[in-house]
């Protein structure tokens, strides 16, 4: 390629991964608010990629956004059982007759750390009833199941002293009390139509010799969107739906009513102000307080109500929600940063100083790899922790490597007497197995580690799944390629790389 054209192209890349970089890495101030008091910055995609609540997670609110670590967690206790806490309070508050009865009702469980209702939960005894573990099983399982069809980096549950559910959620979801309060709704699911929730009446499930189990009337839930609106959907089956429209069937503007879908005696979902009959398969309903987050959890509370529909009442009480620091200490976000920072003059460092204007080549070949890495995590969209940054320091350090090695394979075909054009077709040719069999390896881990992994490896093998297939592409065409269009500029090929020959050196 000829010097001009070598020119053209290599402008015109230049300037496209300094302005990727922009948008990807760098805020910049874009004006002032409306009363000239506050600065407004570009975010740029860094800051809108999801970051682990153990890193400190970016939370955007109002006009102050911030970083937020750590995690909230909640204890579940189901209908009968008390924390230590709680049985200390409440005895307290009594006179010492009144504490005689009170300590008759319940009896200490795993050394005090739980007390049990001897009526609701022991049967009258000192010991779960039978009937209480099969309900708790019940209830454990639907939690299970509800925590998970919202699953996130960081979230964790846990059974403890056997009858507790502990939960934690990443302070970054934006989801977490409402997941928290609905989720610990427990019984089956009923459509009431009225005035209010209390006294409206049940359209469905049918009771006594009509009854039948709520999946002959409701199909499922699931979430909408539509633009900035999220809406909770509720599928109906035919007979559901007849019974909706018969309900609704007298419904007119002057006489309104609502129709509300309940889990147990706990109101999910209200559609108000119904002003003529409903008769549709699917019940579609919009609130201005629904997010995707929330709206996702609502709808999994219906689901899995529909689901696990039974005979068993027990209900779960939500205790305090408590906020945990971040693992990693409230600035290992900042310090991640830098570390990265620090690495990435290093390797500049390097680069420059062993292969000279040569190393721009490989710079923008790992700036094109970094702009590729950080959209793709942002896009899928997964977080950074320190699972992915781990998966990002192992991708990085094989393109680097792989890099040093086509540079030094072509150094050492240049020292045999070979003109530059000729060492470098030579030690890439002689390279590129080498560097492709390590892409493949790394390709085979990452892939095998993400089927079987639990979901925070996951995180981990799916960016290094992407890393390493971003650094092969990198290494074998992009920095090859920039090499080409870098070169026309030299006057003495081995001066451009800092090459030189076994004996005689040269002298241009």
């Amino acid at each position: 390629m000829g010097k001009i054209k070598s020119a053209i192209c290599l402008t015109l890349i230049t300037i496209l991964i300094a302005v990727l970089c922009v948008v990807c890495f760098v805020p910049f101030p874009v004006g002032w608010d409306e009363e000239g008091k506050t600065l407004s910055f570009y975010n740029p995609i860094i800051n809108w990629t999801n970051k682990s609540s153990d890193l400190g997670g970016y939370q955007f609110g109002g006009s102050d956004p911030a970083y937020v670590g750590g995690s909230y967690t909640v204890v579940f206790y189901p209908e009968g059982v008390i924390s230590r806490k709680e049985y200390e309070d409440n005895t307290a508050d009594r006179t010492e007759s009144d504490n005689k009865d009170y300590e008759k009702q319940y009896v200490q469980y795993k050394g005090g750390a739980i007390y049990l209702n001897k009526d609701t939960v022991c049967d009258g005894g000192n010991e779960p009833s039978a009937k209480f573990k099969e309900a708790f099983a019940d209830r454990l399982a639907i939690l299970k199941e509800r925590f998970e069809r919202i699953h996130q980096q960081g979230m964790k549950l846990e059974v403890r002293d056997d009858y507790t559910v502990t939960v934690s959620l990443p302070a970054t979801s934006s989801s977490t009390a409402v997941a928290f309060l609905y989720f610990s709704y427990m019984g089956d699911v009923t459509v009431r139509y009225g005035s209010d929730s209390s006294s409206a009446t049940i359209v469905f499930p049918k009771t006594g010799s009509n009854a039948k189990p709520i999946t002959s009337y409701i199909k499922g839930a699931g979430t909408r969107s539509s633009g900035n609106t999220e809406y909770v959907s509720i599928a109906f089956t035919e007979e559901g739906q007849r019974l909706v429209a018969s309900a609704t069937s007298a419904a007119t503007s002057e006489s309104t009513g609502s129709l509300y879908v309940m889990v147990g005696e706990e109101q999910v979902v209200a559609l108000e102000g119904i002003e003529s009959e409903l008769n549709q398969p699917e019940l579609i309903v919009s609130s201005t307080s629904y997010t995707a987050d929330s709206a996702a959890v609502i709808a999994a509370v219906i689901d899995t109500a529909v689901k696990y529909s039974s005979d068993i009442e027990l209900k779960i009480n939500q205790g305090e929600i408590y906020r945990m620091p971040a693992s990693f200490g409230d600035n290992a976000l900042t310090f991640a940063y830098i570390a990265f920072g620090v690495c990435f003059a290093a390797m500049v460092a390097y680069f420059l100083i062993r292969y000279r204007r040569l190393g721009f080549s490989h710079i923008l070949t790992y700036l094109v790899y970094l702009i590729a890495l950080t959209l793709t995590v942002w896009a899928i969209p997964l977080e950074w922790s320190v699972g992915t940054i781990a998966a990002l320091a192992v991708s990085s350090i094989l393109l680097c490597v792989s890099d040093a090695i086509s540079y030094e394979y072509a150094r050492k075909e240049f020292a045999t007497g070979k003109t530059m054009e000729s060492s470098v077709k030579t030690g890439y040719k002689k390279c590129f197995l080498s560097i492709l069999d390590a892409h493949v390896v790394l390709l085979i881990v990452a892939l095998l580690t993400y089927l079987i992994a639990l979901t925070e490896l996951q995180a981990f093998a799916l960016v290094l799944l992407f890393g390493t297939a971003i650094s092969a592409l990198c290494s074998l065409a992009v920095n090859r390629f920039l090499w080409y269009i870098t070169m026309p500029f030299a006057k003495s090929p081995a001066q451009f790389c800092h090459f030189k020959r076994e004996e005689v050196e040269d002298d241009d």
